[in-house]
This record gives structure tokens, C-alpha cells and sequence, in this order.
């Protein structure tokens, strides 16, 4: 059920409210506007709600960006945590229907009650809700029977706020040789300027660490980096771009036959979003 709107007076002839993050206008007849006028928008009220309408942007984009880090660590999350959190459009939109694992059981997430207990959605569309137990958040390069959860996803006409089953996965080909240290598959993407790379990198979610970008990824309890060379150069200068590795806690390169399946996508995925961004000649 949704919850009515608050409106509040703006003008002598508008009201506003807040529907969701979305700034909604009316009329004192009752009629609602497409648009919101820009003096009601200028207005006082109109100012403290697009403020507060901004504050619940960033709240959902830190909540999505947690909820990120928590299928990229591998480590279940306390059923309690879930429960205190839930209740809140910004955490709830960003945990629902995620395939999720508790207890044994594995199924899209759609409830989460104040004791804790999950209510899971199988493959067969039956509605599960397993013991009070942690809730891993499986990487979706594990899950074999990925498509089949996409059609459960589909036939409940729902989304996932936070890429899970949408999410580009990679798989380590058969032919690389295990005792190799890097892969050059994403080598001599030519930029204009270095800061194009790097903010391709910023605009992704991935950091900045010496000249490469890079990501920190938990594969099977294991604390992996991954590291993409984007250069370190003078960031108006032309770059290019060079090798993508993994290294352990103590900054040594792994061998390819010892990057795990989690590490191994997800490096890759970061290789390629921001080697999609490179300057092609089109002459």
C-alpha cells in the first residue's frame, strides 16, 4: 500500500510534496502539474523539500553503494542488521528481490520481519521463510542457475535496484596460463587525456592507487585487489592504457591459476567498463 502524499503549502496557489525523490506540485483546485512551476520550486517550501529530496538521493546512493560492497566481501549479514534497516525505503529498495542465500535456502529476498526472518521466493515461485540466520548475498558469477532466476525475477515484474543477476559476470578462459601474472586484453586504450580514464574509473565506483584503478574484492575469504594500469602521468597529457593483475594483502602479483571467480570477474568487469570509454579513431 503506498503511502498518501504530504502536501504543503508553496504558494497561494500551489502545494508541494515529496513522492519518494520525486517533487510533486498541485494546484489548491487538487490538479496535478507535470512540472513544478519554478517560483513554486523557488519557493521556501520549495527549497527545504528539493534540500531534503537531495539528502534521500545520496542516502539511497550510499545504501546501494553498501549494498555493493556486501556482495563484492562475500560475508553473510547479520539477520539483525537487516531487520533495523528494512523498514527504510532506501535500504529496502536496495535489498529486494536479491537472490540471497539463508539458512540453506536460496531464493529473491521480499520480506524481512522485526524478528529477522526472511521470506525468500524459490526457482519453483513458492514462498520460503527459513530459521533466523545470516543472509549471504551470493556473487552472481556463482550462481550456476543464473537465467533461471532471471525469469523468476521477470515473472514478478520486479527489479533489482542493485545489479545482481544484470551484473556483467567473466569467466577465466580455459587457454590462460595459470603461472602468468596479468592480462593485456584491455591494453592500448588510448585516451585523450588522462583525466578521461580516471574519471571513467570515479564515475564506476573504482579508486585511484598509483596509476592504476583499482578494486577490492573478497573471493572465498580471501582479500584481493585488483589493479588496472591507467598511467601517472600529468592528467592534461594523452595516456594509454596497460595491464590488469590481481594482487594479494601483500601488494605480489597472483598467478591467473590462483584468481579466484569472484576476483577474476570483477577485475575484469572494471577493465572493461573504463576501456569502453577510449578514444576511437573513427577515419
Amino acid at each position: 500500500m503506498s503511502t498518501p502524499l504530504l502536501w504543503t503549502s508553496a504558494t497561494p496557489s500551489h502545494e508541494l510534496a515529496l513522492d519518494g525523490t520525486t517533487l510533486r506540485c498541485r494546484k489548491n483546485n487538487g490538479q496535478i502539474l507535470r512540472s513544478v512551476p519554478r517560483a513554486v520550486r523557488d519557493s521556501p517550501v520549495g527549497e527545504k523539500l528539493s534540500e531534503l529530496r537531495e539528502r534521500l538521493l545520496r542516502h539511497e546512493a550510499e545504501c546501494r553503494s553498501t549494498v555493493e560492497s556486501w556482495l563484492l566481501a562475500g560475508v553473510p549479514v547479520p539477520a539483525a542488521l537487516l531487520a533495523r534497516v528494512w523498514s527504510d525505503p532506501g535500504w529496502r529498495s536496495s535489498l529486494e528481490h536479491l537472490v540471497v542465500t539463508v539458512d540453506g535456502h536460496t531464493g529473491l529476498l521480499t520480506e524481512v520481519t522485526e524478528e529477522g526472518r526472511t521470506g525468500l521466493t524459490g526457482l519453483d515461485g513458492a514462498t520460503h521463510a527459513p530459521p533466523v540466520s545470516p543472509v549471504a548475498l551470493p556473487h552472481p558469477v556463482l550462481l550456476s542457475d543464473i537465467d533461471q532466476w532471471r525469469k523468476v525475477l521477470d515473472s514478478r515484474d520486479a527489479a533489482q535496484c542493485v545489479p545482481q543477476l544484470a551484473r556483467q559476470i567473466h569467466h577465466r578462459p580455459t587457454d590462460i596460463s595459470p603461472e602468468a601474472t596479468s592480462i593485456d586484453d584491455y591494453a592500448d586504450g588510448y585516451f585523450e587525456e588522462l583525466r578521461h580514464a580516471t574519471a571513467r574509473a570515479a564515475q564506476n565506483g573504482f579508486v585511484m592507487r598509483g596509476g592504476s584503478a583499482a578494486l577490492r574484492i573478497v573471493d572465498d575469504g580471501v582479500g584481493v585487489q585488483a589493479r588496472y594500469w591507467l598511467g601517472a602521468d600529468d592528467p592534461g597529457l594523452p595516456a594509454t592504457t596497460g595491464r590488469l593483475l590481481w594482487v594479494d594483502a601483500a601488494e605480489r602479483p597472483l598467478p591467473l591459476g590462483e584468481v579466484g571467480p569472484v576476483a577474476w570477474s570483477e577485475g575484469v568487469r572494471m577493465a572493461e567498463l573504463i576501456h569502453a570509454g577510449r578514444h576511437i579513431d573513427e577515419q
